[in-house]
């Protein structure tokens, strides 16, 4: 026999000899893939999993495959459901199969402004805020236009406002002649442009994120006009969790009308007073900010990651170094230590510019890198001292091991506890290690898991860790592509910008007190049946109204609520314009909360609402639409939980009749592992996500993924065993779970 001909003969020998290996191979491999990788446009999701073998089998012997569920039953399906365990289908088959690495990742944008900032700001004090609110108000009368007479008053004000007609508790203020200046700072809760708006008859300016009032103010309006009202505006990017300076200052001189008031409009919001809760008597210094914009990161994996290289990016990087350079040589002498006539600048700039490498590769820079972004630069600027230290800066902004994390590594190659310290500061605050984490790396304290978890539990009280994890709710709750929550105003009156800000806010705060109380329980999330409301809200959705001006926890007329999946935001942002969306609420909550895999829907059908009946319910004009055997593969999973929240319209208001019939909200709904349970509403949806081991899963992945940035396979195909065993062990404690995806993916 020709060795070509034995060789092909041997090859196939295992397929032929393995039954299940020739039924998998005539009956599943057009779907699933040779090896069960998928195959685009068919299944492209891989089939790897953790069903036993009987389970597999019994799910085979019932669904598949779909065009002819009676191909493979009984034994057939056994020897199938063997064949797939062995092959591909396990976590120990996949394991020895194509071992998962870790990618090397770039910081993303939003890592790369982070950073800069932190290592620019960790060369100035960064003063703890406390715990009160509010900006401290300086009250004078004023003898002249440019002079104070003598401070009548100082206090914390909850806002920074005034007017002369209302009780301002100031005592001989001289009604034609007074001033008010409020110091203090600002803490933006989520990163992006906000928007200012000063209101006032009078002269009035103020200086944001510019603590020694020395520059331009950020608005200035001090000569008025004829003592008419005016508003002036002026927008600025800021980071979520990093406190900027605030300075107003409001003049009334011989005029009649004295008031004034500032408000903004946040991210995502409407314009508003400037909440007491983001204010702070105390300043800061000053934040260095990069604005530079950057191509889009990676999200195609369901979270934002660096893992694409670009001609955009590199020529971004290049930008961003150009103005954070320009940022420090603002400020330069400050941040140096030093004066333009010290006799020690060189030294002292060469200094600053060993520290900032130190500080943006998060560990001391070795020999050679001392030589390559310091020595060099200052050998080759000759006497240029501003020269130099603009080449090294240049250098280390655009250098690898700034630009790369995952490189932090000791001269042998071998991570260490500076490689540690770079992690954590990356998973909690995604930034740079501040120096209570570089101390502890440099004094060894951080080699064994109580100096570990004692920095983490540290680091998740600074604003920088509540502002990534808010992100991380809003990615995992898909919010973040949610731009166009309108709604139809001659069906839903009332429900304007100023509604869906207000909801936006309800959402977070709602997510706060689930994540930021003491038990921090992932069950509360679903379990809760009140609903944080302000008056605008609880007159929208027919509700007590609150006792104080703010927002509080409070329940709703239908006592049907179930946390976040009733929650109207999250109801109205899977909604269309006029009507509800079972199908939009249904794969949304399937997907990325219970844990469901849903492929791709064979032919892309458009729901076009003139197609049906004015008298059908969405129910019933979505069970005509999915009635194909093809498209209820996946709508048997997806139509009981959209239908189970059709009490709630396309404002998340509650109903009990829609078209004048009674609204079905109970369905037959397939679980995993093939059992049928009835889902009646909300409260049975909430019962699958704080039992299902899959909803468990989901989250943990969808966490891991937003904190690492890794695929959990990437730490051991029994990785999510051992999240998921942690998470339940400590009463699904999220913030520890933060904790425990910190630790047990530190570089080894």
């Amino acid at each position: 026999m020709p060795l070509w001909l034995l060789l092909t003969f041997l090859a196939i020998l295992p397929v032929s000899g393995n039954r299940g290996a020739v039924i998998y191979k005539e009956q599943c491999a057009s779907c699933h893939g040779d090896r069960g990788q998928g195959v685009a446009n068919e299944y492209d999701e891989a089939l790897v999993g953790k069903k036993s073998v009987e389970s597999l089998a019994k799910y085979i012997h019932r669904s598949m495959p779909e065009d002819d569920e009676e191909a493979v039953v009984d034994d057939d399906a056994l020897r199938v459901a063997e064949y797939m365990h062995a092959a591909f289908y396990s976590p120990e088959a996949q394991a020895k199969m194509k071992p998962v690495r870790k990618d090397l990742l770039r910081l993303t944008q939003h890592q790369h402004r982070r950073a800069i900032t932190d290592i620019i700001q960790s060369f100035r004090h960064r003063p703890w805020q406390g715990d009160k609110n509010g900006l401290r108000g300086n009250y004078f009368n004023k003898e002249k236009m440019n002079d104070r007479k003598g401070k009548l008053l100082e206090r914390i004000d909850p806002l920074p406002s005034f007017d002369l007609k209302s009780d301002h508790g100031i005592e001989n203020l001289n009604p034609k002649a007074h001033s008010v200046f409020w110091t203090g700072s600002l803490l933006p809760p989520e990163t992006g442009t906000y928007h200012f708006r000063m209101i006032s008859p009078n002269g009035m300016r103020m200086y944001l994120n510019e603590p020694d009032h020395q520059k331009d103010a950020f608005i200035d309006a001090w000569v008025s006009s004829s003592n008419k009202m005016r508003e002036v505006e002026a927008s600025t990017f800021l980071l979520g969790g990093h406190a900027v300076s605030l300075f107003i200052e409001f003049l009334c001189f011989k005029e009649k009308e004295s008031s004034f008031r500032i408000e903004w409009k946040r991210p995502h919001g409407v314009w508003e007073p400037l909440p007491s809760k983001a204010l702070f008597p105390d300043g800061v210094t000053e934040a260095a900010i990069v604005t530079s914009s950057f191509p889009a990161d990676d999200a195609s994996l369901g979270y934002e990651r660096g893992s694409s290289i670009s001609k955009a990016w590199n020529e971004a990087t290049a930008n961003a170094a150009i103005e954070a350079t320009a940022l420090i040589f603002d400020d330069i002498n400050e941040l140096a230590r030093t004066k333009d006539n010290d006799a020690e600048r060189w030294n002292k700039m060469k200094k600053f510019c060993h520290q900032f490498a130190e500080r943006a590769f998060s560990r001391p820079p070795s020999k050679i890198q001392h030589q390559i972004y310091v020595d060099t630069p200052f050998r080759e600027a000759g006497h240029d001292c501003d020269t130099a230290t603009k080449r090294s800066l240049m250098l280390i902004l655009t250098s690898p091991y700034f630009l790369y994390p995952s490189l932090n590594r000791n001269e042998k190659g071998e991570p260490d506890q500076h490689s540690t310290a770079a992690h954590l500061a990356l998973a909690v605050w995604d930034s740079v290690p501040d120096k209570q984490l570089r101390e502890a790396a440099k004094r060894n304290h951080l080699q064994n898991p109580k100096q570990i978890q004692d920095q983490l539990w540290r680091m998740l009280g600074d604003p920088r860790a509540k502002a990534k994890l808010k992100t991380f709710f809003h990615h995992w709750l898909n919010l973040s592509e949610k731009e166009d929550l309108d709604k139809d105003p001659k069906l839903f009156p009332g429900f304007d910008e100023k509604i869906i800000a207000d909801l936006r806010t309800s959402l977070d705060l709602f997510i706060n007190s689930v994540v930021w109380t003491d038990s921090s329980d992932y069950r509360r999330l679903f379990t809760e049946q009140n609903v944080f409301l302000n008056h605008r809200l609880a007159e929208f959705y027919g509700t007590e109204k609150p006792k104080s001006g703010s927002f509080e926890s409070l329940p709703t007329p239908d006592r049907k609520r179930a946390g976040l999946f009733t929650h109207p935001y999250v109801l109205t942002a899977f909604s269309y314009h006029q009507q509800t969306s079972p199908i939009h609420r249904g794969v949304y909550l399937s997907r990325n909360i219970l844990g469901r895999f849903l492929k791709p829907p064979p032919n892309a059908i458009e729901f076009k609402d003139a197609d049906f009946k004015p008298n059908l319910t969405m129910r019933e004009k979505v069970t005509h639409l999915t009635k194909d055997e093809s498209c209820m593969a996946c709508h048997a999973i997806i139509n009981p939980v959209g239908f189970s929240l059709e009490n709630f319209d396309a404002t998340g208001r509650f109903r009990t009749h829609e078209k004048n019939k009674p609204i079905n909200t109970s369905s037959d709904y397939e679980t995993p592992d093939l059992d049928t349970i009835r889902i009646n509403g909300p409260h049975d949806l909430a019962k699958l996500a704080v039992e299902s081991d899959d909803a468990h899963r989901a989250f943990l992945k969808h966490l891991f993924h937003h904190l690492i940035q890794q695929p959990t396979n990437a730490y051991g195909f029994d990785k999510m065993d051992k999240l998921h065993k942690s998470f339940k062990d400590t009463g699904f404690h999220i913030r520890n779970m933060i904790v425990t995806m910190a630790l047990e993916t530190i570089p080894k």
